[in-house]
């Protein structure tokens, strides 16, 4: 087993790919994505990838962004 360090990523899906987000899930699982949830109405895909995969995910088709997720904490 790996001990490399693994991400919380959000990825937001370029408008023009919306239609065919399930495509874009696809092509970021086999670029080593571990996909949790997909959010097709507002193009978001959430889940987590390892840290050496995460710069590869930027270039899939259709991804416009990537985003490591921020903890957030009730007061």
């Amino acid at each position: 087993m790996s001990d490399e360090q693994v991400e919380r990523i959000v990825v937001t899906v370029d408008d023009q790919n919306l239609p065919v987000i399930q495509s874009v899930v696809t092509a970021l699982e086999a670029a080593g994505m571990k996909v949790e949830q997909v959010l097709p109405v507002i193009g978001i895909i959430s889940g987590e990838v390892a840290q050496s995969k995460l710069e590869g995910l930027k270039s899939v088709p259709g991804v416009a962004n990537v985003e490591i997720e921020e903890e957030v904490q009730a007061i």
